[in-house]
């Protein structure tokens, strides 16, 4: 039983998707504080003009929050027009893809008030577009306890797992758990991704985009990129 787990961030890149799709069981990190300015409120399209190509920042507005704030409980700032100005970006950037994409037409026909129901809802019907039938939960419903590597644990042993799927990025503080993850009979394996080129409007081949620069450029062909 393959465990993964990560915070449902803003149209992530496909590197998260490919995680979700090499597990039995993905868990949307829900309840653990919020961090401005973060990936979970903001990724990157790109962006071409007469003179360049470059990766273009798009973002969700937040509420002011404290500072302990849960991922869970982050409003959206309705008063900015941000589903507009996405948009108008989709369609500055990638002409009618917008359009040709139903899911995503659906997301942005909805009121949406938090943050990580947004985030949750297009991971999921993404997930279905790419044909990826892993299950998704959320830590929150799970009611684990404790901090970093020691609350991953327990959210692994809850889900009866065998091996705990991560990216590389966890090395600097799950590494000090590993006697207690082998204790369980837990394996820590960490996520060996590269990245694939894919047909991208321009002539410079930008990586690590948001999955959304997938769709809009492949279609239907996108899962076989993931």
């Amino acid at each position: 039983m393959i465990v993964s787990i990560s915070q449902p961030t803003l149209f992530p890149w496909l590197g998260y998707f490919n995680i979700i799709k090499k597990s039995d069981i993905f868990v949307f990190f829900d309840d653990v504080k919020f961090e401005k300015h973060s990936w979970q409120m903001r990724n990157r399209l790109k962006e071409i003009s007469k003179d360049r190509e470059s990766a273009v920042w798009i973002r969700i507005p937040t509420a002011i929050e404290k500072s302990e704030t849960m991922i869970k409980d982050v409003l959206i700032d309705n008063t900015q027009k941000w589903k507009e100005n996405h948009i108008k970006a989709f369609q500055a950037n990638y002409g009618k893809s917008y359009h040709e994409i139903g899911f995503l037409q659906t997301i942005y026909n909805k009121e949406w008030k938090k943050l990580a129901d947004f985030n949750i809802e297009f991971i999921t019907e993404c997930c279905k577009f790419l044909d990826i039938n892993t299950k998704l939960i959320k830590s929150s419903e799970l009611n684990c306890d404790g901090k970093k590597g020691e609350l991953v644990l327990n959210i692994c042993k809850k889900l009866g797992a065998t091996e705990y799927l991560t990216s590389v990025g966890a090395v600097n503080y799950l590494e000090d758990y590993r006697n207690v993850f082998a204790e369980s009979k837990i394996r820590i394996s960490y996520h060996d991704y590269i990245h694939p080129v894919y047909k991208q409007k321009g002539k410079i081949f930008l990586e690590n985009l948001s999955i959304l620069d997938l769709i809009f450029n492949e279609k239907e062909n996108s899962k076989m990129f993931v």
